[in-house]
C-alpha cells in the first residue's frame, strides 16, 4: 500500500510540473447511405507527460459502429502509465487498465499493478520498448439471455428480453501478469512503421489469456497531421460462452500530433 500510495503522490507531482503534455489523436470515421445505413467511429488518444525522471501516459482505445438503429460495435480501453526512469535504459512502472467492450461477453476487464521496463539503445531510425507487470485481474462476465428454444439473445437484444431467461454473469479476480512491446522504425523522413504487441495471462490457468497486436503505417503530411492506415487483432483464448476468440479491425485515420 505504501509503494502505490508513493507512486500515486509521484503521478500528481507530475501533473502539476510545468511540462507540457505531447498528444497523438488517431480519428477515423465512415458513414454509408443508400442500401445500407451504417455509421463507425474511432479514437485512437495518447497524452503523455514528462519531467526529469518521470513519466505519465494515458491512452485511450475507443470504437463505436451501428447499421441503421441497431448497435454492432461498442468499445473502450484506457491504460494510465507512470515510469520512473532509475538510469537510461531501465525504469519502474506502474500500470491500471480498464476495458468495456459490450459484444465482448464480459461487462468489464480490469488490471492493475507494478513493473519493469527497458527501452534498450538502438539505431537512431529505431526505437524499442520492453515492459513487464505484475497484476491483478478481475474479468466481470456479462448476464446472458436465453429464449424458450435455448438459443442466446445477445446484445444489444434487438427484439428486448421479455419472457427470456436470464443466467448472471461470472466474476473472476486472480494474479497474473502482461508482456508489452512497443517498436517503431522511421523508414522515411515522413514514413513510419508502428507495432505494439501485448499478452496478458494468469498464473495458475496457463489457458487463460489475452493477445492484443496493433500494426501500423504512418506517412506525413506537415509538422501537425499524418494519415495512417493500422490492423488490430484482440484475442481472448477463453472467452465467454457464445463470444469469438478475435475481433480485427482495419482502419484508415487521421492523426494529429501537438
Amino acid at each position: 500500500m505504501k509503494k502505490i500510495t508513493a507512486l500515486a503522490l509521484s503521478a500528481a507531482a507530475l501533473l502539476a510540473a510545468d511540462a507540457p503534455f505531447k498528444t497523438h489523436t488517431e480519428l477515423s470515421y465512415v458513414q454509408t447511405q443508400g442500401n445500407t445505413d451504417t455509421n463507425a467511429f474511432s479514437l485512437d488518444f495518447t497524452a503523455q507527460k514528462s519531467y526529469e525522471a518521470h513519466q505519465l501516459k494515458l491512452d485511450l482505445d475507443a470504437l463505436y459502429g451501428s447499421q441503421g438503429d441497431e448497435e454492432n460495435k461498442n468499445m473502450m480501453a484506457s491504460e494510465l502509465n507512470y515510469d520512473y526512469a532509475m538510469m537510461p535504459m531501465l525504469g519502474i512502472n506502474y500500470l491500471a487498465g480498464f476495458k468495456r467492450d459490450r459484444f465482448s461477453g464480459f461487462e468489464y476487464q480490469a488490471y492493475t499493478g507494478p513493473g519493469l521496463k527497458y527501452t534498450p539503445q538502438l539505431p537512431e531510425a529505431h526505437t524499442l520498448g520492453l515492459q513487464a507487470n505484475l497484476l491483478y485481474s478481475v474479468d466481470e462476465g456479462m448476464d446472458k439471455y436465453f429464449d424458450a428454444a435455448g438459443d442466446e439473445i445477445k446484445y444489444p437484444y434487438p427484439d428486448g428480453k421479455s419472457g427470456a431467461s436470464k443466467v448472471d454473469g461470472e466474476s473472476e479476480d486472480y494474479t497474473g501478469y502482461v508482456l508489452k512491446l512497443t517498436y517503431a522504425w522511421q523508414i522515411l523522413e515522413n514514413l513510419k512503421l508502428a507495432q505494439e504487441a501485448s499478452y496478458r495471462g494468469d498464473f495458475e490457468e496457463s489457458e487463460h489469456y489475452f493477445v492484443y497486436s496493433k500494426s501500423a503505417l504512418e506517412t506525413k503530411i506537415n509538422d501537425m497531421l499524418s494519415m495512417g492506415i493500422s490492423y488490430r487483432v484482440d484475442y481472448t483464448n477463453l472467452p465467454p460462452l457464445g463470444n469469438e476468440y478475435t475481433d480485427r479491425t482495419f482502419l484508415t485515420s487521421l492523426i494529429i500530433d501537438y
